[in-house]
Formats: C-alpha cells, structure tokens, sequence
C-alpha cells in the first residue's frame, strides 16, 4: 500500500460515518427546508406587493377609460346638440312670414304639469328673460306658428303660456277675414270664440293672429299661424258660433322656440 493510504482512508472512512449520521437522524434536509422556507416567506410578500401595484394599475387605466369615454359622449352630445341648435336656426330663418321679424332664439328648460300620455304642456319655461330683454306680452313661436305669450319673466328665465291655456286669450281671423277670440281650454285642446252666427266659417280654413304690436314693439305681430278648423258649433239660437282648432305643432316635441321682439 502506498504511503498516507491509511490517513486518506481513515478520512473517507470518517466522513461515510457522518453522512450515514446525519442521514439516519433526517439533518441533510435541514438546508434544503432551511433555504426552501426561507424563499417562501421572502417571495410571498413580494408576490402580494407586485399583485397590489398590478391592480392599482390595472383599476386606475380602467378608470381613465371610462372618464375617456365620458367625455367622448359628452362632446357627441354637444355636438349634436350644436348641429340641432343651427338646423333649428336655419328652417326658422326659411320661413317667408316672420323673415321680417326680430327673433330671439330660446330653449325650453321646463314644462310645469306636463305628463305625457296624461297631461298635454300649458306652459314651457325657456332660457331667455330680463337680461335678453324679453318682456310680458312678447309673442313665441316655432317657424311660423304661434306657440304663446311671455306672461311672467325674471332675470335669465320667462314663462310662456300656449295658446291653449285656458289663460290665454287674444283676437284672430280666418283666411277669409272672419274675426274671432281664440280661448285655450287645456289639455291641447283651443277654440276660435265669439265668431258672429251671420259669419261663414269653413272646416279646413286657416286662422292667423290680428295683430297687437305696441308703441315699444312688444306684442303680437299680424298673420303668425295660429291653427286650422276642424269643426263648428253652431247653436241657430244663439248669437255667436265657435269652431274648435288644431294646432301644427306638437308642443310635447319641441325644444327650441323663438321670441319676437319686433320688427326689424
């Protein structure tokens, strides 16, 4: 045998004895646990930390979506409304009858005691009043239909009542110049009133507004479109007769109106 065989043989024969030591008593795993564990608790809270930011992330682009998209509808929306706001101007100013007129375009902010299917509008409130100079008396209209009369206003909003609140009354004629009082009587329902029996009235005839401008240009201008017959109540005994009226317009559909403030 060579020379320091004993000694390396006696080391190998050392360290078996300590493998088969540790291996009977379960101690190799120690390490390995030890690190395993260790790696566990380490990369468990950077694991739940990279997950927090990742949801932060996540629910903050989410969020600029959705305010991206917000705003997108709200600019479609005003530019809709833009477009609607100019077409209204624009078949307004087509019309051949009120050309003359000083018009004040408006919009209807509310419409008190309308319920649709239930209650036709009596009144609207627009976005016009004191500060646009609109004042009591002043005549409304849609193209050139007359829609009512500013009856109260303050300084930025006015009320108008239609021409079928039963509050509302003013003289017209026929297209053939019979004279009459047209009277609201709710509901969307107006009457043209105390037209004489000896008058001939005509279903199917035109009735347009007198007149009853002012000094000051405020009132109602002469042949706005107020509505046409469709039937007649004639009592043979009775001094006046009165025909029941429709008017073009569908007051639970518009948006839009336009305040006469004289002639041009």
């Amino acid at each position: 045998m060579a020379k320091g065989s004993p000694r390396y043989f006696l080391i190998f024969f050392f360290l078996s004895i300590v493998v088969f030591t540790l291996s009977k008593f379960n101690l190799l795993g120690f390490p390995q646990s030890y690190i395993s564990k260790t790696a566990t608790a380490v990369s468990s809270p950077i694991f739940l930390l990279s997950d927090f930011f990742i949801q932060i992330f996540e629910n903050d682009t989410e969020r600029k979506l959705k305010e991206d998209n917000l705003n997108l509808l709200k600019k479609l929306v005003d530019q809709q409304k833009l477009i609607e706001e100019n077409k209204a101007l624009h078949d307004q100013f087509q019309v051949a009858n009120p050309r003359s007129l000083d018009l004040l375009p408006a919009n209807l902010v509310g419409s008190p005691r309308f319920i649709p299917g239930v209650f036709q509008p009596e009144n609207f409130v627009i976005d016009r009043g004191g500060a646009d100079k609109v004042v009591i008396g002043d005549a409304v209209i849609f193209k050139d239909n007359l829609i009512g009369k500013i009856t109260s206003t303050s300084k930025f909003v006015s009320i108008v009542t239609l021409i079928t609140n039963p509050n509302l009354k003013f003289t017209a004629k026929t297209q053939k110049g019979v004279l009459g009082v047209v009277k609201g009587e709710g509901n969307g329902e107006f009457f043209l009133d105390n037209v004489l029996l000896s008058d001939h009235l005509g279903k199917g005839e035109l009735v347009q507004t007198v007149g009853d401008l002012k000094i000051d240009q405020t009132g109602m201008p002469p042949d706005l479109l107020v509505g046409q017959i469709v039937s007649i109540d004639a009592n043979p005994t009775s001094l006046f007769q009165r025909a029941k009226l429709k008017t073009f317009v569908d007051f639970s559909k518009i948006s839009r109106v336009f305040v006469i403030k004289g002639l041009r």
